[in-house]
């Protein structure tokens, strides 16, 4: 029996149940009906990355060194992508390949460029080279044929889209990547993993546009169907699970973090003029109306577009000055970071004041209120030492975190919409698969249920647990026993050998 993961980026469980329940999702009312589904709890940052490498590693942030899309890199001031600070982490489709089992993955987030594995790989809309899109290599030349669209990554493209245009090509990518999937149903298969990032982008944008959002809903409805169609006609049985890496809610209130620290005297930053003059085209974009105006503006003003990017871009940075700071925030994913004396170039924080400054700042803001975690508190593992020291939950009251400064308050009101950790989707059809039964699922325990399918050992380091309530009381896979693999190395050795690359790799920088 084959399994195919769909994950779709963003979708929201109870906005599925609603309009499936209402007649306005009929493929997800079948899926529903006939299969095992409900809440699949995502992870703190609740973000794209780390919560697909969750995902599909088993493994919590500690354990494969994946806090956010880029990290501080040891010893520096420096933000890079995560990859170039970690080793990488082992999918499930890795461990499946290793197995003997054929595989294809399309377009899932956290592949950033594709390799070797049995079977076929096209990486994500983060991949940094196009020469490495595909494996193998040739690959290329297919998807290009079908019109392969990728996700729009530009902001001038973004920007320079109407309302009707930017929906409109958002369900072209969408087109575009299920006829790619297709292509890969007609090949020999035992696990495929194929990501769809529509739902996302236009809850982003259209969250208070309910009918818009329906749209795309349906328009993913429709493509399920089709996909379950050709399933249907194949000789084999094929399980398909659908997966999200979070849910959506609405994004009325963002907490400036940097702001907050700097009111409170823990942050200073340097005015810099030319980030001056731009600041208030920034605050009053946020407002709707005026995102429309500026849009039309975009459209007609070509010449001026590169030099409002290069002012855009510098606002957006925090020119800290690190002499005078205890501590500091990078990017839109609230984690921060004490500027610890001895572990950071101009650290001022002493190691004796480290932990009362940490009760500090999660008690006030506690005050606001925000719910806020000392890395401990979430992470375990050997890469829980690069964790941002305090990490921030986004919920009803914080919808999202924005690092940048110069608004002069805590908060400021948005539109459209934002990632909810607690009602992300979770769903299990095909044989096997119970009917009608309502589970909770957390992010982990994807990786081991899989493995759990086709009969693999679970490595013993995962965190996830296999979700066997989905599965008929009278199949096997209910009663087969879970297996585990355990560590060749110990521990303990382990852990010595990732200290000794950590320490070479902070003489290189």
């Amino acid at each position: 029996m084959r399994t195919l993961v769909v994950g779709l980026d963003g979708a929201n469980i109870e906005l599925i149940k609603q309009w499936a329940k209402e007649g306005k999702l009929p493929t997800f009312e079948k899926l529903l009906r006939e299969g095992s589904y409900g809440n699949l709890e995502s992870v703190i940052p609740t973000i794209t990355i780390p919560a697909w490498n969750c995902m599909t590693s088993g493994k919590n942030p500690g354990k494969i060194g994946c806090f956010s899309f880029i990290h501080k890199a040891p010893g520096t001031y420096d933000f890079r992508i995560y990859t170039a600070l970690v080793e990488k982490e082992k999918c499930i489709w890795d461990i499946l390949s290793d197995c003997g089992k054929e595989n294809f993955v399309f377009n899932v987030p956290n592949v950033l460029y594709a390799y070797k594995i049995n079977g076929y790989m096209v990486a994500g809309v983060l991949c940094l080279s196009e020469e490495k899109l595909t494996y193998p290599e040739n690959l290329k030349e297919d998807l290009y044929k079908m019109e392969y669209k990728r996700d729009i990554s530009s902001i001038e493209t973004l920007w320079g889209l109407s309302d009707k245009e930017l929906l409109r090509k958002h369900k072209e990518i969408t087109e575009s990547q299920c006829e790619i999937l297709f292509h890969f149903l007609g090949k020999q298969w035992d696990f495929g993993f194929f990501v769809l990032t529509e739902l996302d982008r236009v809850q982003h944008a259209f969250w208070n546009q309910k009918e818009t959002v329906l749209s795309s809903y349906q328009n993913i409805d429709r493509k399920l169907k089709e996909l379950l169609d050709r399933l249907d006609r194949e000789d084999e049985e094929t399980m398909v699970i659908i997966v999200s890496d979070h849910g959506f809610g609405p994004n009325k209130r963002t907490l400036l973090i940097n702001e907050w620290l700097a009111r409170r005297g823990l942050l200073v930053v340097k005015k810099i003029p030319a980030v001056e003059v731009v600041k208030p085209l920034l605050r009053i974009q946020k407002n709707p109306a005026v995102v429309k105006m500026l849009r039309v503006m975009w459209r007609k003003l070509a010449p001026l577009r590169p030099l409002y990017l290069k002012l855009s871009k510098g606002a957006s940075r925090t020119p800290i000055q690190w002499d005078k700071t205890k501590a500091f925030s990078y990017g839109t994913w609230g984690t921060i970071y004490i500027n610890l004396e001895g572990r950071e170039p101009e650290g001022i924080v002493k190691e004796e004041e480290y932990e009362q400054l940490r009760t500090e700042i999660i008690d006030g803001l506690k005050e606001i209120p925000v719910k806020a975690y000392r890395k401990e508190e979430l992470y375990h593992g050997q890469y829980l030492e690069s964790a941002p020291d305090i990490i921030i939950q986004i919920d009803d009251y914080v919808n999202s975190i924005s690092g940048v400064v110069g608004y002069g308050k805590d908060f400021r009101e948005r539109f459209g919409g934002h990632h909810r950790r607690d009602n992300g989707t979770f769903i299990a059809w095909g044989p096997d698969i119970k009917e009608n039964c309502k589970i909770k699922a957390k992010m982990y325990d994807i990786a081991p249920t899989i493995l759990h399918i086709f009969g693999v050992s679970i490595p013993k380091d995962m965190d996830g647990r296999v979700l066997k309530e989905i599965f008929k009381e009278d199949s096997e896979l209910f009663h087969r026993e879970v297996s585990f693999s355990y560590r060749e190395k110990s521990e303990e050795r382990e852990l010595i050998e990732k200290k000794i690359k950590k320490l070479k790799f902070e003489k290189k920088i």
